[in-house]
């Protein structure tokens, strides 16, 4: 009896180990799936800042884990490094070295990618995750609307 107790406490030893590690390989996959959504041209139709409409010929080009920006036609040459946690829908991107205080650097955004939609909306003060999809006055976030090419 004592035997057959150990060998049936070991089996729901292992299950629960086999379920521990199938669940974090969801997670990582789960981040590589998205990463694998975000590849390739974004042309950006809305963007809201500060409660104001923006407008701009835009681009984001996404390759492996960072974007570079074409605007107007002219790609920037620094690419922006990326980091996406799938679970969260929460994107940290790197941009550049900037003084502090203002915009660049790094910020913490939110995100959404369904089929060929992307939204994007960034705490601009690098602060902070932002909690809705809004860039209402005041809030020192920008919200982006991409399709896509």
């Amino acid at each position: 009896m004592q035997v057959s107790a150990k060998f049936t406490r070991l089996g729901w030893l292992l299950l629960l180990g086999c379920l521990i590690a199938g669940c974090r390989v969801d997670v990582v996959a789960g981040s590589s799936d998205d990463t694998e959504k975000w590849q390739g041209i974004w042309r950006l139709v809305a963007c809201t800042y500060d409660g104001e409409p923006q407008r701009a010929d835009m681009e984001w080009i996404v390759d492996g884990d960072h974007y570079t920006i074409r605007l107007n036609g002219q790609s920037n040459v620094d690419p922006y490094t990326i980091k996406l946690d799938a679970t969260r829908k929460r994107i940290d991107v790197f941009h550049h070295e900037t003084p502090p205080g203002t915009y660049g650097g790094s910020l913490k955004g939110i995100y959404d990618i369904s089929g060929d939609s992307l939204t994007v909306c960034y705490d601009l003060t690098g602060q902070r995750y932002p909690e809705s999809f809004n860039a209402n006055r005041g809030s020192r976030q920008v919200l982006y609307r991409f399709r896509r090419e």
